[in-house]
């Protein structure tokens, strides 16, 4: 079963990238509730796409970078060997010349090819899914290591408050083993805010069109 291909049905679509360009917006703008401004100017400005779904989404993320600092260094990882390949394909045609390092490989494995505190900036759009609570700790620490002092994370992600939520829940992990092919979990609105605490870091939250499909702005503590 191809995660890429199936999955593409959704980012494939147009208003895929006008919702990334605007939650990419609205996920900066929020950082001035956390008396926080991100510095893209900054000299080796150096940012990290924390899972890629498909080269849609890696193209409108470099776009919004490279509109704010012209010079930036770029990781791009996926644990999908297809979303990879075609991510390749889409920088050495549309960015040939971008310092771009683009990697398949876990999550919970970047401290092993990024220094400690070398990335400025990680975005990354509903990967919280695919971790339990266990692991999204886990996922957490690795993320803070690999931030500098000033480093700052964009996220989504759904989490349950009400019972509604709840079947939606139940709805979102049949549709991942069914259509998807993958095993993803549920997280309560609580269990997030109180991972990202716990883990060290403050946040804002904010709505997306979806009301249980949050925001999240990140700060280290």
């Amino acid at each position: 079963m191809s995660y890429y291909k199936n999955f593409g049905l959704v980012l494939g679509n147009p208003l895929w990238r006008v919702y990334i360009r605007w939650v990419l917006d609205k996920s900066i703008d929020d950082f001035g509730k956390l008396r926080f401004k991100p510095d893209f100017k900054k000299k080796n400005f150096t940012c990290l796409l924390c899972g890629v779904g498909n080269e849609a989404t890696a193209e409108e993320y470099i776009k919004f970078v490279v509109k704010r600092n012209e010079n930036p260094a770029v990781w791009i990882i996926d644990l999908g060997k297809e979303q990879i390949d075609a991510v390749k394909t889409m920088i050495s045609r549309k960015f040939p010349k971008l310092n771009v390092k683009i990697k398949q490989t876990n999550a919970l494995e970047l401290d092993q090819i990024i220094k400690p505190g070398s990335i400025d900036w990680l975005e990354t759009d509903g990967l919280f899914e695919f971790f339990d609570n266990k692991s999204l700790k886990k996922l957490l620490a690795v993320w803070k290591n690999i931030l500098n002092k000033d480093g700052f994370i964009t996220t989504t992600a759904t989490s349950s408050r009400w019972k509604f939520q709840e079947y939606v829940d139940r709805f979102k992990v049949w549709t991942g083993r069914v259509w998807l092919g993958v095993t993803v979990y549920r997280h309560t609105r609580e269990e997030m805010r109180n991972n990202i605490i716990s883990s060290g870091f403050e946040f804002v939250e904010g709505p997306t069109f979806i009301p249980y499909f949050k925001r999240y702005s990140i700060v280290k503590t």
